[in-house]
């Protein structure tokens, strides 16, 4: 299936699209944290201005609360109240201008109180700006109880041709000796918007607005009609507020030292057309920045894609497949590029063709020497190993047919000069690779001479399959085995042992299995770990024990000569993937496994150092 491809040209176009696409979706995500941000900014703005204004009306109505408890148990206020009709009316009167005086200076206190009214029991009234008669309709309405200031509701006061809506609190007054004998009222009337007006209005560019009720619902101070619409739609204390197409924020707080409610109503469609004022504005400019962009970069594009067009057709000759092409060169005129880089690629792209030419000479060169070098070192390195019979095994061997000699035992010096014959011969001619059947032949011999040399100290059994006969090996990779089992094991062991020599094929991954297990004196765990850590050395570094003379390596270890030469000609042979595993168990015994691809003659001529 053919890949479609895309010129550099839409390449490049996508790339800007893919680009632009981005960015949008980043100044969607950052216009959406800053939303957010800014949203929880306002949120607790709103709640901190909200916080304070609560504060300072409270604190408005704490202070007009001492006002009212001063005023009402001063001694002046008190004699007033006690005055009867036959007191003397000079001094009436010097008591009311002291009163009068009184009153005046306590509306001075605070700029949210419009009059001060006290009306008596025994008809002695008294204020400073209003009528007073709103205030002894008011009277009845306060309750006698002993209680510190009671809220009357919004009444209209008139003073001077000026019509206001105060809210009333009323404070009754008692005689500070006898605390249960009612003298009368004292009424402040309370312009509630001074009270808002007084409050911190640092709203931070916010729009808000600010509402006041008592608590049967009477709005105090405010709209009307945006009053109209909280009542309708308050369900919590947080809540929404459509009025005249404006959706609003509304906050309700209790205030109980008025016995009022609080509302704050924060315009939240100007925030919200603020910001997306500010989004739209964020992409049209990313719009026009990008389409400027792709203006210039098109302008820029076009010569140099008329000169890559111009390469292109001719590099589409090499890229044919002819040989030939190899050795064509670009020859294209230099005025014809209209963009100094496409004539450097032009340029280094001949150069490329002349290096490669030399590199593909030199590299083929290189790799037959490598690879002739290569056969020749694992020919030399497994022909030496191969060559590794134990010296000492041709020496105890000589030695008995020489005992066998003196002792006029003719035939058993046939038989074993036969054996060691067909031992010498069978590991210095024929081929690398031989099959099991072969190989088991030359060990029978082996074997025979050992058990003549021991006097039958061991038994012997080949457990080989039919299948495992026909299966190649290298050669002389069992003897070395069975030398190591019958030298280290069995010979130093007390008792008579036994020798297993086997082989079968594992058709769960095709391989052939061979081992040799005896009952010698077996080995502990640190001399096991020791010969295995020696055995993974043969397969990272070889070369030091091909490099070495045989003596230096029997002085090194004794007990593994055999296994390491085996184990490396297992290396060079198969690769690493395959190595001896070693089993011992301290006076049971010792098992060496030996596991290799399962290949039939014809498979394995293609092994290193077999005969093709």
């Amino acid at each position: 299936m053919l890949e479609k491809r895309m010129s550099l040209k839409n390449y490049l176009m996508l790339s800007f699209l893919v680009m632009f696409v981005c960015i949008l979706f980043v100044l969607f995500l950052t216009m959406n944290a800053l939303t957010k941000m800014q949203q929880k900014t306002m949120e607790n703005n709103l709640t901190s201005y909200s916080s304070r204004v609560v504060l300072d009306v409270e604190q408005t109505y704490e202070n007009i609360g001492n006002i009212a408890q001063s005023l009402a148990y001063t001694q002046i206020v008190q004699d007033y109240l006690m005055e009867t009709d036959a007191t003397d009316k000079s001094v009436k009167f010097e008591s009311y201008n002291n009163i009068y005086s009184l009153l005046v200076s306590n509306q001075k206190l605070n700029s949210c109180i419009l009059d001060i009214a006290i009306v008596g029991k025994n008809g002695n009234n008294a204020n400073i700006n209003s009528d007073i008669s709103i205030f002894n309709e008011l009277f009845d309405l306060v309750p006698t109880s002993n209680q510190p200031i009671v809220f009357l509701g919004k009444q209209i006061l008139y003073i001077r041709e000026e019509s206001y809506e105060a809210q009333i609190a009323a404070v009754p007054i008692y005689q500070t000796s006898n605390l249960t004998q009612f003298l009368g009222v004292l009424f402040i009337a309370l312009d509630t918007a001074v009270i808002l007006g007084n409050t911190d209005q640092d709203t931070t560019g916010m729009d808000i607005q600010l509402l006041m009720s008592d608590s049967d619902g009477n709005l105090l101070s405010g709209d009307d009609l945006l009053y109209k619409s909280v009542q309708e739609s308050v369900t919590s204390d947080i809540f929404s507020v459509t009025h005249e197409e404006i959706n609003y924020e509304c906050r309700k707080y209790e205030l109980p030292s008025s016995d009022a409610f609080l509302y704050t109503l924060f315009n939240r469609g100007d925030y919200v057309t603020d910001m997306s004022r500010i989004m739209y504005s964020q992409v049209i400019f990313i719009i026009l920045a990008f389409l400027i962009s792709v203006i210039l970069f098109l302008l820029f594009l076009k010569p140099a894609m008329a000169s890559l067009g111009q390469l292109t057709r001719i590099m589409n000759a090499i890229g044919s497949g002819k040989r030939k092409a190899m050795n064509e060169r670009i020859t294209i005129s230099a005025d014809a590029y209209r963009c100094k880089e496409v004539y450097a690629i032009v340029t280094s792209f001949n150069d490329m063709l002349d290096e490669t030419a030399r590199l593909n000479h030199a590299i083929f060169d290189s790799y037959t020497k490598m690879y002739e070098l290569e056969m020749v070192n694992r020919s030399t390195e497994i022909a030496y190993l191969r060559s590794q019979i134990n010296p000492h095994f041709l020496y105890n061997t000589l030695t008995l047919i020489c005992g066998m000699a003196a002792s006029g035992e003719s035939e058993r010096v046939i038989d074993v000069t036969q054996a060691l014959s067909m031992i010498f011969r069978y590991s210095i001619k024929g081929a690398d690779m031989v099959n099991v059947r072969e190989e088991l032949d030359m060990v029978r011999s082996y074997v025979m001479i050992q058990m003549l040399r021991f006097e039958d100290r061991f038994t012997v059994e080949f457990n080989v399959s039919d299948e495992a006969l026909d299966a190649m090996l290298p050669k002389m990779v069992i003897q070395p085995l069975v030398e190591n089992a019958i030298t280290h094991g069995l010979e130093k062991s007390m008792h008579k042992g036994h020798l297993q020599i086997g082989a079968l094929l594992d058709k769960r991954d095709n391989t052939l299995v061979l081992w040799v297990y005896d009952t010698g004196i077996g080995m502990s765990r640190d001399k096991l770990e020791e010969i295995r850590q020696l055995l993974r050395d043969t397969t990272t570094n070889k070369s030091q024990f091909i490099n070495q003379d045989f003596d230096a390596i029997e002085n090194r270890n004794t007990e593994s000569v055999g296994l390491c030469n085996v184990n490396s000609r297992i290396y060079l042979y198969y690769g690493e993937e395959y190595s001896l595993n070693v089993d011992s168990d301290e006076a049971v015994g010792t098992n060496v496994q030996m596991r290799i691809p399962y290949r039939t003659k014809e498979e394995a001529i293609n092994v290193p150092g077999s005969d093709h």
